[in-house]
């Protein structure tokens, strides 16, 4: 079975994006592009959960297997998303169509030169993940005497990425003067932001190798709460700060990838706080929201371009101007319904395809779908 709860963080994380992506409502706008960094972490979690899963059981990794698979999870939907989009340009457009950019998305490497779509970057990131993780992780159980855990130094390897790339931030910052050159340059590189996806990995393998880590963190009321106010502390840096300051780019990035591994921690161990009818209302809701999140990854996909879409024939073409609420509720639910459609038209078919012709190495106790990591970014 899924887990609701993950479920439920993906819808959170893809209304967020979509929310800001409407740019109807300052605060969304200002505040919803985090949700990028909290799909970074739970990617990462996810994504190393797989893999640690599969050394657990076999005592190797198939990193063949492993890449075939994420493939066929990201690419075909993905490349269909371009056609589309390539189509709909030259329907539209008198002018010629320029073909680098759809080259740049699909070798993945739009984080770096300018794609087709401004949403699609960390696309690119997490396709650089995928094949740094899997080969981290099969050259330490190769290559590691200890055969029970030979992941040990997983924790000391987020800490040299998370410096890593922090120092890699303020360099930028400091040597790329133009905010339009230096904003999307730290936003979008792999290089200054694959910590988010390691700092998932970190946790996920606390949560496989040292449970008791996190069991001793949430032992009391007391040490949750702690630790829900320092993931509240954490996350508030996209409220006090824009995103070309300074100390965001630095540091704040930092912060938000923390606080939504406080977040995803709190959701996965804490249970039962709420009773009686509040109870059964989150449960309800609960439902709702994991349903939406199984869909995430064709929502985000096609999301930019419902909202374009709308913006182009009511507004542009039409001269409809319809209230900011009424807009704001269409893109939403609009984004939602065509995922969900193109999700059981291409991605949830070719799953099935995947599953019988390269089935998974082994069912993670986290996730047991291997197709369930979340891909969406902000641009």
């Amino acid at each position: 079975m899924r887990n609701k709860r993950l479920d439920i963080l993906r819808c959170v994380a893809v209304v967020m994006v979509t929310a800001h992506h409407t740019n109807i409502y300052p605060l969304a706008t200002k505040m919803g592009w985090v949700g990028v960094d909290f799909f970074f972490v739970l990617s990462g979690f996810l994504i190393s959960g797989l893999l640690y899963s599969e050394y657990k059981k076999r005592r190797t990794i198939g990193v063949g297997r492993f890449l075939i698979r994420r493939g066929l999870k990201i690419y075909p939907s993905f490349y269909f998303f371009l056609l589309v989009s390539l189509v709909a340009q030259l329907a539209l457009t008198k002018s010629k169509v320029p073909l680098r950019p759809y080259l740049y998305e699909i070798l993945f490497i739009q984080n770096y030169h300018f794609g087709v779509w401004f949403h699609t970057w960390s696309l690119a990131v997490e396709e650089h993940f995928y094949i740094a993780v899997a080969l981290l992780l099969l050259a330490l159980a190769r290559f590691t005497r200890h055969r029970e855990n030979p992941f040990q130094v997983i924790p000391w390897i987020f800490v040299f990425v998370a410096i890593t790339c922090l120092l890699l931030r303020i360099l930028t910052i400091e040597f790329v003067p133009a905010a339009s050159f230096r904003t999307p340059l730290v936003m979008n590189a792999t290089h200054c932001r694959i910590d988010g996806l390691f700092f998932g990995v970190f946790l996920g393998y606390l949560y496989h190798f040292r449970p008791e880590v996190i069991s001793n963190l949430l032992s009391s009321a007391r040490n949750r709460i702690g630790i829900a106010v320092l993931t509240v502390a954490l996350l508030s840096t996209c409220y006090f700060f824009t995103r070309d300051d300074h100390f965001l780019l630095a540091f704040g990035l930092t912060f938000l990838y923390l606080g939504f591994g406080g977040l995803l921690i709190l959701t996965l161990e804490t249970k039962d706080i709420l009773s009686g009818a509040s109870a059964l209302l989150a449960e309800r809701v609960g439902l709702v929201c994991a349903f939406v999140g199984m869909y995430s990854y064709s929502i985000y996909l096609w999301h930019f371009m419902l909202i374009l879409a709308g913006r182009i024939f009511l507004e542009k073409f039409g001269h409809i101007y319809l209230p900011a609420l009424v807009r704001f509720i269409a893109y939403l639910l609009g984004s939602i319904v065509l995922g969900i459609f193109f999700a059981r038209l291409i991605e949830f078919p070719v799953l099935r395809f995947r599953d019988r012709i390269f089935p998974g190495g082994t069912q993670s106790p986290v996730s047991p779908d291997p197709s369930l990591a979340p891909l969406a970014s902000v641009g």
